[in-house]
């Protein structure tokens, strides 16, 4: 295995998926039938990532929108978060965390009523402060809570020994919130493996990478597999992933069962979102 780094332009591709359902009679008179309306409740956006500059304060919103028959009320606070090397969130009290964002964060309003087919905003004021702690990259999740009363329970055999027990279903939304001040290096992340797999029931290449830098990078990683008596490719599924300061993670390819067996290179590649720079890892494998 050996690592490497390219440069290579920046391109953005656009999807653009229109779906019409058009029935088409005799008189040449064209029908369209639109699809039935979803409803539920619905947040945006569903995440945040922000590049404010020390002492500087910006206000941002998030909408909820009640799109169903009955009313919902809903609670909005802030918590902070770690994040380990499988990118699972393990939750901390707000303020606490190292690199906390909810302490310069401020919520109005914190709790929301809305009625059936009403859609509201909560505006979000991040006002980073003008010292060194401002320099630093910094995080939080906001959370979104649906509230619901509690009914009181009338069982039908009730006695002296009777202990009535209920749940109450809700739901909650979590927007996580990144702010990278200008002065952070955001795309300092490095291979540190490339790793190939198997056992009996499955066979995998791992990127292994590290975030040396002091902010905080999004990156899109993918492997290529090329078959070297064919020359037939296959890319595996792309990974997008957010990657935090002091971070190691490490990112699962999974290879499709049915790829025809042979000696193949894989090529591991980190594409990095504000960066015309990647980074890649190449090494050879045998499919048995």
């Amino acid at each position: 295995m050996y690592l490497k780094k390219y440069n290579t332009p920046l391109v953005v591709f656009l999807f653009i998926l229109t779906c019409v359902n058009a029935q088409i009679k005799d008189t040449k008179e064209v029908s369209v039938t639109s699809a039935q309306k979803t409803l539920g409740v619905s947040v945006s956006p569903a995440h945040f990532h922000l590049t404010q500059k020390q002492g500087q304060t910006k206000v941002y919103n998030i909408t909820i929108n009640n799109d169903t028959p009955s009313p919902k009320s809903f609670g909005v606070k802030m918590s902070d978060f770690n994040m380990d090397g499988k990118g699972q969130s393990s939750f901390l009290q707000a303020g606490t965390g190292k690199y906390s964002l909810s302490k310069w964060t401020s919520i109005s309003p914190t709790f929301i009523q809305l009625k059936p087919f009403e859609k509201r905003k909560v505006a979000i004021t991040v006002a980073v402060p003008n010292n060194a702690s401002g320099a630093k990259a910094a995080w939080s999740i906001i959370m979104i809570e649906q509230q619901e009363e509690r009914k009181t329970l009338s069982p039908d055999n009730k006695s002296d020994n009777t202990v009535a027990l209920g749940v109450v279903p809700t739901f909650a939304f979590g927007i996580f919130v990144y702010q990278n001040p200008p002065n952070v290096a955001s795309n300092d992340v490095q291979f540190i493996d490339f790793i190939y797999d198997e056992d009996q029931t499955k066979r995998t290449i791992s990127i292994v990478a590290e975030n040396k830098g002091d902010g905080i990078s999004y990156c899109t990683s993918y492997i290529d597999l090329t078959n070297l008596k064919t020359g037939d490719q296959q890319r595996l599924k792309v990974k997008k992933f957010t990657i935090l300061p002091d971070l190691i993670r490490d990112f699962v390819f999974p290879i499709p069962e049915d790829l025809p067996k042979g000696d193949y290179i894989a090529v591991g590649v980190l594409d990095f979102e504000n960066s015309e720079e990647i980074q890649a890892a190449k090494m050879e494998l045998t499919i048995n």
